[in-house]
């Protein structure tokens, strides 16, 4: 690896009949041209697709094709406007084959280092959630990537609810080392539940007993967003952008995903990674299913009739908090972006969760909305989310209570949740917790819980943070361009 490492080249090539000085030096492509205009470009070789070598036109369509000896091309990515990473190539000739041999061994060898990039993955498709283009995200915007990665993909496409869950958790997936999907977060929701309870059921352990650890699968996952919002991948990447998705796979880097278990009194009922909410969201989730046919629109109509009825639920929550007060405010004034010190430092021990400095708090009240957010449950409707600090990685969830309230404050909390500048936790019918686990009691009235976009009807749970229980294929979120000074969420670098 050392050797590897201390590679260095410097050829001058022609590309486009331009020359350029060419550089391989300290893990770095650089080339810049010979005369003006004068431009460098530099690529890091973590960002490098892959280096092959080019063929030959032929001249009948039968002919065998033949390698040209003079030219190769450099497939890498590079990132782009709006946090997302772009596809881009570049093809350089030389008349001497083997300067052109050099460059492209060297180069792929480098690659090859790179052991926690995937080889053989199996990919969940969709074609029924969102707008119901799971299929052609695949067909025209991964395969084509996957393929020039020389990654070997399995697909499975999904022909009702739970089938992937029921797939992952009981076929043998040995010959596989890692897993994705194209979908939203339902879809992204039944891997990771099959993947745990798969973990369950190979080493005997009793996925209902809450006192009881729960395994880490030991594949990464993958995840390209195709539903209606597409937080999971939101958050991870800082958009949802399929392209930027499917380069985070084949980068191979990972970040650890906090995941919560919900039980009722008798068995896990499933875990999430977004948001359980009780309520508001609740009640759009179970209502809206009725309207699939209109596609993403039915969350917008089903939201507006509740918004309307505003209707409050009554409960008793129990929160198992990690700061003095009720706002929330202490440990939160950090975001969670790339590299993130938090999720990094975070001890994410699950064989017995830590409670130093944690208490009890339990809490009355007729509520609008009670969410547990795992994430800030950031969108491109709500760029912030419900809860702007909470981590991807680092053992705590975020507890929003809104308080029943007159429907003019509801309209003032959801255009603040659409503004990029919002804040919600100032306003006085909101309260905030940070914890480990909560608990939750209907007495009057009855909704249901939203996990992960699927419905619950179960309404009095037990939900507990399972720290970075799942590895997934991510960079993390990147620093915007304003806040360059903020601390951000943390990667396994190959």
């Amino acid at each position: 690896m050392d050797d590897v490492e201390q590679s260095v080249l410097l050829t001058n090539f022609t590309c486009k009949k331009r020359r350029f000085k060419v550089f391989f030096h300290q893990l770095k492509i650089i080339w810049d041209t010979e005369k003006p205009p004068f431009h460098q470009v530099t690529v890091p070789i973590q960002n490098v697709i892959a280096v092959k070598q080019n063929f030959l036109p032929v001249s009948h369509p039968l002919d065998d094709p033949s390698i040209d000896p003079n030219n190769f091309t450099i497939h890498y990515a590079e990132k782009g406007r709006n946090k997302t990473w772009e596809y881009k190539s570049i093809t350089f000739r030389h008349s001497d084959p083997i300067q052109v041999v050099s460059w492209v061994k060297t180069l792929q060898n480098h690659l090859e280092t790179f052991t926690n990039r995937p080889k053989k993955m199996l990919l969940f498709v969709n074609p029924f959630g969102g707008k119901r283009s799971a299929m052609q995200i695949y067909e025209k915007e991964a395969k084509p990537l996957f393929i020039l990665a020389n990654i070997d993909v399995t697909v499975n496409v999904s022909q009702r609810k739970d089938q992937i869950k029921d797939f992952v958790t009981y076929h043998n997936l040995d010959m596989f080392d890692s897993v994705a999907c194209v979908g939203g977060d339902g879809t992204v929701s039944e891997l990771f539940n099959g993947l745990v309870i798969r973990e369950c059921r190979m080493k005997g352990i009793d996925m209902n007993d809450h006192s009881q650890a729960l395994p880490k699968p030991s594949l990464p996952v993958g995840i390209i967003p195709g539903g209606s919002t597409d937080t999971i991948a939101y958050c991870l990447h800082g958009t949802k952008d399929t392209q930027t998705a499917v380069l985070h796979i084949i980068f191979g880097d990972t970040l650890g995903l906090d995941l919560v278990s919900v039980y009722d009194t008798t068995r896990l009922l499933r875990l999430y990674a977004s948001v359980l909410s009780y309520g508001y969201l609740g009640d759009v989730a179970y209502h809206s299913d009725r309207h699939r046919w209109m596609g993403p629109r039915r969350y917008e109509y089903s939201g507006l009739k509740k918004i309307l009825m505003n209707k409050g639920y009554k409960g008793e929550i129990a929160v198992l908090s990690v700061e003095s007060g009720s706002e929330g405010e202490e440990g939160s004034s950090s975001k969670c972006f790339e590299s993130c010190s938090t999720c990094l430092e975070s001890s994410c021990d699950d064989v017995s969760i830590k409670k130093d400095g944690c208490n009890w708090k339990t809490l009355n009240g007729k509520y609008f909305m009670v969410s547990g957010a795992n994430i800030s449950c950031a969108c491109d409707r709500s760029p912030n989310g419900i809860a702007p600090f909470c981590h991807v990685g680092d053992g705590h969830l975020y507890l929003v209570l809104v308080h029943h309230t007159s429907l003019l404050n509801i309209l003032r909390l959801l255009l603040r949740m659409s503004s990029k500048r919002g804040k919600i936790d100032d306003l006085p019918f909101i309260e905030m917790h940070k914890g480990k686990e909560f608990r939750f009691k209907s007495l009057e009235g009855h909704s249901r819980w939203n996990c992960d976009g699927e419905v619950e009807s179960e309404t009095d749970i037990h939900a507990i943070v399972r720290c970075q229980l799942l590895s997934v294929y991510s960079r993390g979120n990147p620093i915007p361009a304003d806040d360059e000074t903020t601390k951000c969420c943390g990667l396994c670098k190959n």
